[in-house]
């Protein structure tokens, strides 16, 4: 897999799994995935830059990827094959897109 496709992978894993960390950015999370690229390298720049911009979100990224293990193990769901990265780019857009409405809280007025 590459780089791109682990990265972006790796931000929907977050999204679907740990999504306390997003509740104070739901909109900024919202335009992110509105405007991203439709080629997979530059969406992988796009989402590494807007984790860049959130430490908590980055943070758990790295410890996802694998780049920050602490207790020397493995991080959860890296031991076994991972699915194959999709072949259109949209795809993963919609996968964000479909993981963040089923997430966000239903009290926040949609704009």
């Amino acid at each position: 897999m590459s780089l791109e496709d682990q990265m972006i992978q790796d931000f929907i894993a977050l999204v679907e799994t740990q999504w306390p960390l997003f509740v104070d950015c739901q909109r900024e999370l919202t335009q992110l995935c509105e405007s991203l690229p439709e080629d997979k390298e530059a969406m992988s720049d796009a989402i590494a830059a807007w984790c860049e911009s959130h430490p908590a979100i980055q943070n758990a990224i790295d410890v996802l990827s694998g780049n920050e293990i602490s207790d020397g193990s493995k991080a959860p769901g890296t031991q076994g094959k991972a699915p194959p990265p999709p072949q259109d780019p949209k795809m993963y857009q919609e996968m964000l897109q479909n993981n963040i409405r089923r997430n966000q809280s239903p009290s926040q007025p949609k704009p």
